[in-house]
């Protein structure tokens, strides 16, 4: 929120879905930008750019996309830096959740997909990559190619390359964590020629004029380090890292990102009143006589959980109870 407030977005700020229209391209014209616009879309780049690295892949390719224009930015840059504020503005509360399970952690899978000459400028593609542990993204990438891919076979293959260094980097990072055995870094690809080329180079001529240190991936492949599998497009949550979604397809790999909503009035104890009697107390009908009315065992249930500590019962104030939202229709201040 302090970003927000420094660029003057409050609580009355319109928000939006996404944070990028679909299909907006941007082109970096020379001398099209004022003094005050680029201080105001630096800041802004530097400030989006830390907090997409850190807790919201979600707004990683709308952010990365405009830091290609840092250099010389115009009034339509800036309101699309403004589109992403607002998007943040909007979805402030969503987080990652790591869920603990009962299942053990034994290595990453992620995916790893490419946006063949997404660039109008210079022709090159946008690769993206995200990696799982414990079910929610640990790490992701939204980044141009160095170089301009023939064909969309060479584009995620490059791409794949890429993802396989960041994927061998976690086996070793949980190996130093002393998980083991550590699987293969388990990497999913929406193109099939791509798996191909890094399983069986043979077969595909048409990938030898790629240099060798782009061909990591096969060596990975190859000595058992990474393992690939072929996942439909509908299912390539990468896809989030390399070009601009629509609200469907946008939210649904949001999600698969393992971002959730959480009420920021349950974020902290700071909504606690009362002593610890109050917040712990294992009530029963004994020790308070408003409850011996009660006819039936049944109705004294919570009482036997509290005592066997399956049930917590902890005091709020009406003001922060957000049920209340389910028991009676509330004024538009306090439903909003």
């Amino acid at each position: 929120m302090d970003v927000l407030a420094r660029f003057h977005f409050d609580t009355t700020t319109r928000g939006t879905t996404v944070p990028m229209t679909p299909g907006l391209s941007l082109t970096a014209i020379p001398g099209q930008g004022t003094k005050r616009i680029r201080s105001w879309y630096l800041q802004a780049i530097g400030l989006l750019l830390y907090i997409s690295l850190g807790t919201r892949p979600d707004i990683a390719f709308a952010v990365s996309y405009l830091a290609r224009f840092a250099n010389n930015p115009g009034h339509r840059h800036w309101i699309a830096v403004k589109h992403v504020l607002r998007y943040l503005r909007a979805t402030y509360c969503n987080e990652l959740l790591y869920a603990r399970g009962s299942a053990r952690i034994t290595g990453v899978a992620g995916y790893s997909d490419t946006n063949w000459g997404a660039c109008v400028d210079t022709s090159v593609s946008t690769m993206g990559y995200v990696f799982y542990i414990a079910g929610s993204a640990v790490s992701w990438s939204s980044k141009c190619q160095t170089q301009v891919a023939d064909s969309t076979t060479d584009a995620k293959y490059l791409a794949l390359s890429h993802a396989g260094k960041e994927g061998i980097y976690l086996s070793q990072l949980l190996e130093e964590l002393h998980v083991k055995p550590v699987a293969p870094a388990h990497i999913f690809t929406d193109n099939e020629a791509t798996a191909t080329v890094a399983r069986d180079p043979v077969r595909v001529s048409g990938t030898r004029h790629i240099r060798l240190h782009e061909h990591f991936v096969r060596d990975m492949v190859n000595q058992g380090d990474i393992s690939l599998s072929h996942v439909g497009t509908n299912n390539m949550v990468a896809d989030i890292f390399t070009k601009a979604l629509g609200p469907k397809v946008f939210l649904t790999h949001c999600y698969a990102l393992g971002l959730c909503t959480r009420h920021p009035r349950l974020q902290s104890d700071s909504h606690l009143r009362g002593g610890a009697g109050v917040r712990m107390s294992p009530l029963s009908a004994r020790q308070d006589s408003r409850g011996l009315h009660a006819p039936l065992r049944a109705q004294h249930f919570v009482c036997e959980m509290v005592k066997k500590r399956e049930i917590k019962v902890e005091y709020i104030a009406t003001a922060d109870m957000v049920l209340d939202i389910l028991t009676k229709a509330l004024e538009l201040k306090l439903f909003a």
